[in-house]
């Protein structure tokens, strides 16, 4: 009887799922945008997945879009989302955001005071990806996509598999950009996604480069190719390419894969210079070539490890150097000065002068481990049965 009565008191003191939400009760969102308004107030636009009668995710029919998305208005972000909790039917579900996007008006003005509300909800998700687009953040979002339903979705499927397509991408989350925020010595670096015209039409999203920020505001643009130096400088370059141009031939051209790409940064500080050392090893294929010339001669690998070499210097300091224009450290160079030299660091951290006096030094270890499945291409074997 003891026994049975202990049970019995445990079953009506254990709790259930208080806070649970049912998918028919809620309103699931997954992206959203934030834009700034002439008047000084912020809108923030919502995109939901439409959610099946049974409680599922909506299929796609047709030209029947499967999300809905709803905007407001507010001095603040908490204020404009309260504003949407009263013209949406459902109760906002923040728990599965996957992508929050600036308009660039917005980012020019400071991000820092956006990003509050995202890190106190304790529904929302520090690992949202943090974008920045060249228009409306709003018109991204209710941009029709011709392959995938959901915009947002394709945003981050875009992201998620960048480096595996050999994309330039950041790839930076809330949770990132939060820290950097607050890290002296590093500037973030926010991916840029604009809708892309295919015959006359927006039919899908492209990655056009990244924008610069000085501490929390946007100061510029950088394109593609050249935004790739803070990947390198971070050692994320890993599955990108490179070309370069063929030996002994001045119209054709090789493409390298980089399989495996590390790189050690070390700060030296030399009588006010500041010297930044990269030791760099660097593995990948010849995987493409438009010359018939055999590039696994040994004078014709030290001629496109050579190649390699130099391209990585020219990406690394163009990126540099159009950053240093707008006194923006993103590569991080006073968080390692910070590190390896601090009474160096408190004597020139409180300005970004610093970035004047750096030079950088490297050491490359490049291997180039096969050419593909086939020993020589078609162009290579054309040229021979040429000459015989």
């Amino acid at each position: 009887m003891l026994r049975f009565s202990l049970i019995l008191i445990c079953i009506m003191l254990l709790s259930g799922c208080w806070d649970k939400k049912e998918l028919n009760e809620v309103a699931v969102i997954v992206g959203v945008g934030i834009d700034n308004e002439p008047d000084g107030a912020y809108k923030v636009t919502a995109q939901v997945i439409k959610p099946t009668p049974g409680g599922g995710q909506q299929k796609s029919s047709g030209s029947e879009i499967p999300t809905w998305s709803l905007s407001a208005k507010g001095d603040t972000i908490m204020e404009a989302i309260n504003n949407l909790n009263k013209i949406s039917p459902r109760q906002l579900y923040w728990a599965h955001l996957q992508i929050i996007i600036f308009s660039e008006a917005t980012a020019r003005e400071g991000v820092a005071p956006l990003l509050s509300w995202f890190e106190r909800d304790k529904d929302s998700r520090a690992g949202s990806y943090v974008v920045v687009t060249r228009g409306s953040a709003e018109s991204l979002l209710n941009k029709k996509v011709e392959l995938g339903n959901i915009s947002s979705k394709s945003m981050v499927d875009l992201l998620d598999r960048a480096k595996l397509r050999q994309i330039t991408a950041s790839q930076l989350k809330l949770r990132v950009l939060s820290t950097q925020l607050i890290t002296p010595g590093i500037d973030p670096v926010l991916d840029v996604i604009d809708p892309k015209k295919i015959r006359g039409k927006y039919e899908t999203y492209q990655l056009t480069g990244i924008s610069v920020f000085k501490d929390d505001k946007m100061v510029g643009f950088i394109k593609d190719p050249s935004s790739v130096g803070t990947e390198i400088a971070f050692g994320q370059f890993k599955n990108s390419i490179i070309k370069g141009v063929c030996p002994k031939s001045k119209k054709g051209y090789f493409i390298f894969q980089i399989t495996d790409f590390r790189n050690k940064v070390t700060p030296k500080v030399h009588q006010g210079d500041i010297q930044i050392h990269m030791n760099i090893t660097m593995e990948g294929n010849l995987s493409d070539q438009t010359c018939p010339v055999d590039l696994i001669d040994s004078q014709n690998l030290k001629d496109i490890e050579q190649q390699l070499s130099a391209n990585i210097k020219k990406y690394v300091q163009t990126e540099f150097d159009q950053a240093k224009e707008w006194q923006a450290d993103i590569f991080g160079i006073g968080r390692e000065l910070k590190r390896y030299h601090p009474k160096f660091w408190d004597h020139v951290g409180k300005s970004k002068d610093y970035l004047s006096h750096v030079s950088f030094r490297y050491q490359f270890n490049v291997n180039i481990r096969r050419s593909g499945l086939i020993m020589e291409p078609t162009t290579v074997r054309q040229k021979e049965m040429g000459e015989k």
